[in-house]
């Protein structure tokens, strides 16, 4: 294949990401072998992969085009591809990885006083610390990445901060707080244009109101969700909305329509590499089961689920596991 010139090549990217095209983009920029020698399509590649539920891709295209990023001394797209890179580990379930990579985007941002790459590295380092359970820690990062998100001006990073507050907010059984965060996310993200955020923020709500007690609620904004990460071509969201649809029907104790988002949420994390997202939807089959009386299959799903919160150092949420799972082998 001729190689096409880098201008025709950067225009043709920056058509396809304005268009979201993400799939068409990473396919592309995967085609051209001359796509690793322009700086800033690197990380762009990466972010495309990632958006359409590539991480394990995007994690092997960063390894081997980083290295000439940092030989050419291509410092803007250096710190986005390691803050990318740290997105692709933490997808994976691989969070000290993620934990170096965020870190390092966070010093080179700090280093080259750019305030973006600074913001984006805290809120992720914050993601990373409400997995393993530090909920305080989780918060204090989001609110240092507030108000440099404000200063800059990026509806977009307010929009994935408010999220992620909200996240936290939830598992300390803050409710009305976290619902809050969620719709302050929504008003950023629909200011930012983004729909991905306005779905992520609507499946946030609609855990909330299954927390609440308000099944048929949590199960139509869920839905809502899902059918909007479907459009997106974004399986891995897709697969939590499904887990929370699963989650909704089995609290209304509609079985088998539960088991079969359980079991499409279950199959859509494990062929994308979602950890985080695997180990949630086993769970609730666990549950699931349970309610079925089927005492075997729960535990047998129930152990497979903290065998991997157990990976991710997820402290939380592995202790209540443990503790779900002694109430059932006592009983």
């Amino acid at each position: 294949m001729l190689a096409v010139p880098h201008a025709a090549l950067r225009a043709r990217a920056a058509e396809l990401a304005r268009a979201a095209a993400w799939a068409e983009l990473a396919t592309f920029l995967g085609e051209r072998p001359d796509a690793r020698e322009v700086a800033e399509l690197v990380p762009l590649r990466a972010e495309s992969l990632m958006l359409t539920g590539r991480p394990c891709e995007a994690r092997a295209w960063l390894a081997e085009t980083m290295g000439g990023l940092a030989r050419r001394r291509e410092r803007a797209a250096l710190r986005k591809a390691h803050n990318l890179l740290g997105a692709a580990h933490f997808a994976l379930g691989e969070l000290e990885a993620a934990s170096c990579a965020f870190s390092v985007a966070l010093e080179l941002g700090r280093e080259d006083a750019d305030d973006l790459t600074v913001a984006r590295a805290t809120n992720n380092l914050g993601a990373i610390a409400n997995v393993r359970g530090d909920r305080a820690r989780a918060l204090s990062l989001y609110r240092l990445a507030v108000p440099a998100y404000q200063r800059l001006g990026s509806a977009l990073g307010l929009a994935q901060t408010y999220h992620n507050m909200a996240i936290s907010l939830r598992d300390l059984g803050q409710y009305t707080r976290a619902d809050e965060c969620e719709r302050r996310a929504i008003e950023h993200a629909r200011r930012a244009e983004s729909p991905r955020l306005v779905a992520l923020a609507l499946l946030g709500r609609a855990d909330l109101s299954l927390r609440s007690g308000d099944a048929a609620l949590a199960e139509a904004g869920a839905r809502r969700a899902a059918e909007s990460f479907d459009a997106l071509r974004d399986p891995i969201n897709a697969a939590d909305a499904r887990r929370v649809v699963g989650a909704a029907l089995l609290a209304q104790r509609r079985l088998d329509a539960a088991r079969d988002a359980l079991d499409e949420a279950l199959r859509l994390a494990r062929a994308h590499g979602s950890a985080l997202h695997e180990a949630e939807a086993l769970r609730t089959l666990a549950e699931l089961h349970a309610a079925r009386g089927d005492v075997s299959a729960s535990l047998r799903a129930g152990w497979e689920a903290l065998a991997v919160f157990d990976r991710l150092a997820a402290v939380a949420e592995s202790a209540q596991l443990r503790e779900w799972l002694a109430r059932r082998l006592g009983s």
